[in-house]
C-alpha cells in the first residue's frame, strides 16, 4: 500500500488532452500488467514513480494506493485526500474505469479498513500503538454529524504532525467519504476524556445516528432581511455535496416575478414560478439537481448543481435565461457547495 501518507495540495487539472482518458489508455496498454507484476512481487520501486506521474497528470494533489481486493485480487484507489475540489476529479476517473476484472477493481475514495487499528504504525518517524486509540464523539447541535476528538497515548500536542494521523485513523474507521459525510470537526487530544469510547466503536455510533435521521426532503424556512423584508428559503435536507461528488458547478438562476407589497409572489406569479421550476428539474434529469430556492424582494433565486464538464446540463439553465425575459444565470465552480452552506 503506497501513497497513503502523502497529503499534498495542488492546482487541479492540467490543460490539454483529457488526462483521465490518457490514464486509462496507458492502463490498457501497459499499466495493468506493470502494476500487477510489481504488486505480486512486492517490488514497490518498480511502479511507484510511474503511477505517481500518471496520477499527477490527472490533477496535482490526487493521491493513490493499492490494497488487497475484495472481489478482485487487488484494488486501485485514486483519492482526493479529503480535498473537496479534487473529489469530482477522482469520481470522473472512477466512472471512466474499465469494468472490474479478476485482477483489479477501482474506487474513487478510500474505503474503511478498521483492521488497521489492530496494529502499530510509524508515522513521521514516531511509532503509535493504534489499538490504544480512543475517541469522544459529540453529536452536533444540528444533530446531523459529530465532533470527534481522537486520543492516543502517543500524542504529544504537536498537532501539525498529529492531525493528519487523526484524520487517517477516521478514514480507516469510516471510509473517506463517510468522514466527510458525518464528521464536522476533528480534534486531537493528548489526554483522554470522560465518555470516550474505543475507536473501533465509532462506526456503530455513526450508524446509529444515521438510522435516526429522516429521509431526504424539502424544508421550508422563513425569516427577515436586514431591512425587515421577508425571505422564504426552501432547501433540500440533508444538504451534502459528498452524496453527489460530480456536481461541482453551482448555478444561481435569478427569476424576477410580480410581487406583492412584501416582495413575495402574487398567486399567478407563484404558479408561473412553480411551472418554471418543474420544467427545469425535468429537463435537467440526472445531469443536475435543484438544492435550494430563496424568495425575497421580487426575485426567486434557484440554486442548481451540475457537472462542470457536462455542457448539456449547463445549457439547460442557460436556455432558461435566454428564453425567459429578465432571468439571469450565473455559474460558479463550487465543489464542496460553499454557495449554499448557509442553508445547511
Amino acid at each position: 500500500m503506497r501513497g497513503i501518507f502523502s497529503r499534498r495540495r495542488g492546482s487541479g487539472r492540467r490543460a490539454g488532452a483529457d488526462p483521465i482518458e490518457a490514464f486509462w489508455r496507458w492502463w490498457a496498454d501497459d499499466g495493468e500488467e506493470l502494476l500487477t507484476e510489481a504488486t505480486r512481487a512486492g517490488d514497490f520501486d518498480a511502479y511507484v514513480d510511474v503511477m505517481t506521474r500518471r496520477v499527477r497528470a490527472i490533477a496535482r494533489g490526487l493521491e493513490w494506493e493499492t490494497r488487497t481486493g475484495t472481489d478482485a485480487e487487488h484494488t486501485l484507489c485514486v483519492s482526493s485526500g479529503g480535498d473537496a475540489s479534487l473529489r469530482p476529479v477522482a469520481e470522473r476517473w472512477y466512472r471512466a474505469s474499465p469494468p472490474p476484472g479478476p485482477r483489479w477493481d477501482f474506487v474513487p475514495a478510500r474505503s474503511a479498513k478498521p483492521d488497521m487499528l489492530e496494529s502499530s504504525i510509524t508515522y513521521r518517524g514516531r511509532t503509535f500503538d493504534l489499538r490504544r486509540t480512543r475517541v469522544h464523539a459529540a453529536v452536533t447541535r444540528a444533530g446531523d454529524g459529530f465532533i470527534v476528538s481522537v486520543y492516543n497515548p502517543g500524542f504529544t500536542g504537536q498537532w501539525d504532525d498529529e492531525y493528519g494521523l487523526c484524520v487517517l485513523l477516521l478514514e480507516w474507521l469510516l471510509g473517506e467519504d463517510d468522514v466527510e459525510r458525518w464528521v464536522r470537526r476533528v480534534d486531537c487530544i493528548a489526554r483522554d476524556v470522560v465518555d470516550s469510547i474505543p475507536a473501533a466503536e465509532l462506526p456503530a455510533r455513526v450508524a446509529d445516528l444515521a438510522s435516526t435521521l429522516p429521509a431526504p426532503d424539502w424544508l421550508l424556512m422563513q425569516g427577515t432581511l436586514g431591512a425587515g423584508d421577508p425571505i422564504l428559503v426552501r432547501v433540500l435536507r440533508p444538504l451534502r455535496w459528498i452524496d453527489h461528488p460530480r456536481f461541482d458547478l453551482h448555478t444561481a438562476l435569478r427569476v424576477p416575478f410580480d410581487a406583492d407589497e412584501q416582495g413575495l409572489p402574487r398567486p399567478a406569479a407563484l404558479d408561473d414560478l412553480a411551472a418554471l421550476e418543474d420544467s427545469l428539474v425535468k429537463a435537467l434529469g440526472i445531469r443536475g439537481m435543484l438544492v435550494a430556492a430563496e424568495t425575497s424582494r421580487g426575485v426567486r433565486t434557484l440554486h442548481f448543481y451540475s457537472d462542470s464538464e457536462d455542457q448539456n446540463g449547463r445549457d439547460v439553465l442557460d436556455a432558461a435565461a435566454r428564453d425567459q425575459r429578465a432571468v439571469t444565470a450565473r455559474h460558479t465552480l463550487d465543489p464542496g457547495w460553499k454557495k449554499v452552506r448557509d442553508f445547511a
